[in-house]
Order: C-alpha cells, then sequence, then structure tokens
C-alpha cells in the first residue's frame, strides 16, 4: 500500500486563497478585483502582480467555493501521485498560462479566480492518468463538462482554456511513468 503525504502545496494553495477572499472583504470585492483582477493588455500596462493576485481572488462567495472544492478534488489526488514539487510547478504554469491567454484575448471584461490553475490540474490529472494506466475517464469527465460550461455568459473561457493549455503542456514535459522506490511504499 503506497503511504499518502499531507497535500502542502494544496492545502497552502488553499489558505492563499482564503486569505484573497479576507482580502477583499477588507477592502470590498469591488476595489480588490479592480486593483488585482486581470484584464487584456494588463501585461502591457505593467500589471505583473495581476497575474498571480487574480488567480487568488473571486467573484463571491459561491464563486471562491466550487474552484476551492475543486482543488481540493484534483489537487489532492494529484500533488500525491506526481510530488509536491512538480504539483506546485504545473499549478504555477497554468496559472501563469490563464493570465498570458487573459492578457492577449481577453475581451472587455476583468477576470479573478482559480479556476484557470485548476484547468491545468484536470488536464494535468488526465495526462498522468494516461502515462501510468490509469482510467483517464474522471478527469475526462470534469474537463468536457468545464468545457461546456466555460462558455457560458459571465464565465471567463479565456483563463479556463489557458490555463488548461498550460497545465498540459507542464504535465507533458514532467509527467513520466509513475515509479516508486521501497521508502515509498508499505507492506501490511
Amino acid at each position: 500500500m503506497l503511504r499518502k503525504k499531507l497535500p502542502v502545496v494544496t492545502a497552502t494553495i488553499l489558505c492563499l486563497n482564503i486569505l484573497g477572499l479576507i482580502y477583499e472583504f477588507k477592502v470590498g470585492q469591488n476595489r480588490a478585483i479592480f486593483t488585482y483582477g486581470m484584464y487584456e493588455g494588463a501585461i502591457q500596462d505593467g500589471g505583473y502582480l495581476r497575474m498571480v493576485v487574480s488567480a487568488f481572488l473571486h467573484f463571491g462567495f459561491f464563486h471562491f467555493a466550487s474552484n476551492m472544492i475543486c482543488l481540493v478534488i484534483y489537487g489532492f489526488s494529484l500533488e500525491n501521485q506526481m510530488g509536491s514539487a512538480k504539483y506546485a510547478l504545473i499549478y504555477i504554469i497554468a496559472t501563469i498560462g490563464s493570465a498570458l491567454l487573459i492578457n492577449f484575448a481577453g475581451g472587455t471584461g476583468i477576470h479573478a479566480g482559480a479556476s484557470g490553475a485548476i484547468w491545468g490540474l484536470m488536464t494535468a490529472t488526465l495526462i498522468y492518468n494516461l502515462r501510468n494506466d490509469l482510467s483517464p475517464f474522471y478527469a475526462l469527465r470534469g474537463i468536457v463538462i468545464n468545457l461546456i460550461y466555460s462558455f457560458s455568459a459571465g464565465v471567463s473561457w479565456q483563463s479556463h482554456i489557458g490555463g488548461g493549455i498550460a497545465g498540459l503542456a507542464a504535465a507533458l514535459a514532467l509527467c513520466k511513468n509513475n515509479t516508486y522506490n521501497d521508502s515509498e511504499v508499505t507492506h501490511e
């Protein structure tokens, strides 16, 4: 039986999102998102900090809660499967990929939320499962459902697709067939 470790990166990301929610309550959601939300042309305007901070802000509690549920569902298992370092790298790359597509194809709105990075986790889960002879159904189901949802009114398809593509590319580079050494396996 494989011994699972506490997914510290996922727990840290969850805590950072909670801090983002607290910040929004303190200064006001509109002010927080106006100050740090991502928009088309933000990088050209010098808004480099927005590329990351916008991923920790949300449009209300339902948006926050739904993203955090998905973070826990995908994050805990993927971090245990891949290891914390590779997992963290995929999350960061997906966050940046999300911001880049918003920057270059974001339209007129302002974008915020962790869903682009979570899309990266979904596509990374698909690659990990395919490379390790695990069922891709779990990941594919999430991707298909969220792809349909991504083109709903008020949803940032740019964030979702940008994060998904970046997470897919990172997973292709980082996910190899999983091999465990004897120190990671316990026999019962």
